[in-house]
């Protein structure tokens, strides 16, 4: 997952004005998406409709996942090879890498469950308790599907950084929803998870999981701790304005040491490749911006007290766990996955819970 091998025959990208450009067009289409989203949802624009979609998506690529791997593991959906410089491509579903596919999930999964809760929220604030019928309708029955479904390609994926990412959504989920819910509930609510994930492992490799994440010391972290140190002489070189975006394959020609039958063709941390490509003089307002997010989405979460909280919940425990992914990975470099992440921000930065016919509709 980390390289390509240079011995086959693969040659980096050299650095142009291209790359350049399309990095910048690619982030201003993803904030052009993100205050879209943003003004569409605080004027009732369907938060609940959106969940919805991510949700079916979710089950779509859960399916087509497990599907490929049954049938002709090693080819997307199953039937084209992938063209990669990766040295040992694993591709599942639409995704060469197992680590992207990963990034949807851990973003995804948090996002629906939260969905879920303010379903049920909805039906405990009109009728006083939750009844049979209520939890057993079909949209409910499909959503648990669809989370429990999304939870295994997650697990069956066998990304380190995903897991890490998705414990990170879960940890941040239960400790948001303990301050606005009793500790019976919360209780109830620990246990249901643990029975989703449990029923999910039915669909996961247990051993190669294990084995996965007792190799990630020995492995020196997948070798991601190799591509830090040779990257580190690199921000030291040249702290204030960095190498320049798009530029880390190429100086990676001078500065990697190591073995050159592979080669580092980015971080492997998101944080890392920020100060090396940007310099100091992009880290610190990506510093002042990561905090000003954080206590917007602080204040929102306090301040919203409709069935909306729990999505917008689900939406903080996405970022969370890209977050948390980011310290060893680049997911968000996937378009599919800046997309995601641009939707779930929109939604946990949402100005204002939905007007009146979305806050209480039972959807």
């Amino acid at each position: 997952d980390l390289e390509f091998d240079v011995a086959s025959g693969a040659r980096p990208l050299s650095l142009d004005p291209a790359s350049t450009l399309w990095a910048l067009v690619f982030g201003i289409s993803l904030l052009l998406m993100f205050w879209s989203a943003r003004s569409l949802f605080a004027r009732g624009g369907g938060v609940r409709i959106v969940a919805r979609w991510i949700g079916w998506f979710g089950f779509a690529l859960a399916i087509v996942m497990f599907l490929q791997r049954s049938m002709s593991p090693g080819l997307i959906y199953g039937f084209w090879t992938p063209i990669t410089r990766a040295s040992n491509p694993t591709p599942l579903g639409p995704f060469v890498n197992r680590n992207d596919i990963a990034t949807w999930l851990m973003m995804a999964c948090p996002f629906v469950f939260g969905y879920l809760i303010a379903r049920l929220s909805s039906t405990l604030a009109e009728q006083g308790r939750l009844e049979v019928e209520s939890l057993a309708d079909s949209r409910t029955l499909w959503l648990v599907t669809a989370v429990g479904l999304m939870t295994a390609a997650l697990l069956a994926s066998l990304s380190r950084s995903g897991l890490f990412g998705g414990t990170a959504a879960s940890c941040v989920f239960a400790i948001v929803a303990s301050r606005r819910v009793s500790g019976s509930r919360m209780a109830l609510s620990l246990v249901g998870f643990g029975v989703l994930v449990a029923a999910a492992s039915f669909y996961v490799n247990v051993a190669a999981l294990a084995a996965r994440i007792s190799n990630t010391l020995p492995s020196n972290l997948g070798g991601r701790l190799t591509v830090c140190h040779e990257t580190l002489p690199m921000a030291r070189d040249f702290p204030l304005t960095g190498i320049g975006v798009g530029a880390f394959e190429r100086a990676m020609l001078v500065y990697q040491q190591s073995t050159r039958l592979i080669f580092f063709n980015h971080a492997h941390n998101e944080y890392l490749q920020v100060l090396v490509e940007g310099g100091w003089l992009l880290v610190v307002p990506a510093v002042l911006a990561v905090l000003a997010t954080l206590l917007a989405i602080v204040d929102r979460l306090r301040s919203d007290r409709t069935p909306i909280f729990w999505i917008r919940v689900g939406a903080a425990s996405s970022l969370a766990a890209v977050a948390a992914q980011s310290i060893w990975d680049t997911g968000l470099r996937m378009p599919a996955n800046a997309v995601l992440f641009s939707i779930v921000a929109a939604v946990a930065l949402g100005r204002d819970p939905a007007p009146a016919k979305d806050r209480h509709r039972h959807e």
